[in-house]
């Protein structure tokens, strides 16, 4: 494990990081420091400046600003303090737990990068997962797990925002565009409603573009929780008709666990064992290649007939 070291103060509830120190863009913050639950991140912790810089004894570089790679919450995390992530513009992945608590405005401001999240549910708890995405504006993965195993998995589509001036009455209005706004409302209560994600899938498959209408689809057939009939024959006549560029979106993200689940759970057919096949030798990926070639041998060799005499 990289070496980290963190600046911290004392609080009522625990432990409050300032500053994180280290060699890597990957910050593992741990569940306690001397003894004493971290509860909270301060405000700017990873912006590249802060009001008031803390001592650094470590000897190590400060990871902030384009610096931060992937941040790993532990569950006693309770608190994000403003612009805490404010222009950390290589940040793509967040791993937490669902009862962060409270999060300060502009946490995730310039944060342009940050598309796959990976949350723990807390049972019984809120979940902030709704308030998190709602700062995110790009195309988002959301990996939901409970203990080490993934319970489902969903994709958020992108939407941008555009200030409309209305003139004559000298008001501007704030307008959305694009159906990820429509994706992230699909909640009540803090939690996701399925069924209506599965609704908006009716038009978002001509409004989303392809590559996140793919994974969509792949998604939330992967990991069919409450996932009802209607939109499981949707999702599959979807993915059916756009495999081979399935096959393509999964190939250049290097996705060998959807390719395998492609080949072995949803391929039905030799011909479409080929349009892999195919696909992955013009990518030239050749353990990938490999591995569906495999597949194909166990699904679909021709057995020899056997005559007894």
């Amino acid at each position: 494990m990289e070496q980290q070291e963190f600046a911290y103060e004392t609080t009522e509830q625990g432990i409050r990081i300032l500053r994180c120190y280290g060699k890597s863009g990957c910050v593992r913050i741990p569940e306690q420091i001397e003894g004493q639950p971290v509860t909270e991140l301060a405000a700017y912790a990873f912006a590249r400046e802060m009001d008031s810089e803390p001592e650094n004894a470590s000897g190590l570089s400060c990871i902030c600003g384009e610096h931060l790679e992937e941040l790993y919450l532990p569950e006693t995390i309770r608190r994000l303090g403003r612009y805490i992530f404010y222009n950390c513009i290589q940040f793509r992945k967040l791993s937490f737990y669902s009862n962060i608590a409270f999060m300060g405005a502009g946490a995730f401001t310039g944060c342009e990068r940050l598309s796959e999240l990976e949350m723990q549910e807390v049972p019984e708890e809120k979940s902030c997962l709704r308030e998190i995405l709602s700062d995110l504006k790009q195309a988002v993965q959301v990996r939901v797990y409970q203990s080490e195993y993934c319970r489902y998995e969903l994709i958020y589509p992108e939407f941008y925002e555009e200030a409309e001036e209305n003139t004559p009455a000298r008001i501007i209005n704030t307008v959305t565009h694009g159906m990820g706004i429509q994706y992230r409302n699909a909640f009540r209560d803090t939690r996701v409603i399925f069924s209506e994600y599965d609704k908006l899938f009716e038009t978002g498959k001509y409004n989303v573009d392809l590559i996140n209408a793919i994974r969509i689809a792949a998604a939330r057939l992967r990991y069919p929780v409450e996932l009802e009939g209607t939109a499981s024959r949707a999702y599959t006549v979807f993915l059916t008709e756009h495999l081979e560029q399935a096959a393509n979106v999964f190939l250049k993200a290097e996705d060998r666990e959807k390719l395998r689940w492609l080949a072995e759970a949803f391929i039905t057919t030799k011909e479409q064992m080929e349009l892999l096949i195919k696909s992955a030798m013009e990518q030239e990926e050749t353990e990938i290649l490999s591995m569906l070639m495999d597949i194909q041998h166990k699904r679909f060799s021709e057995r020899k007939k056997k005559f007894s005499l």
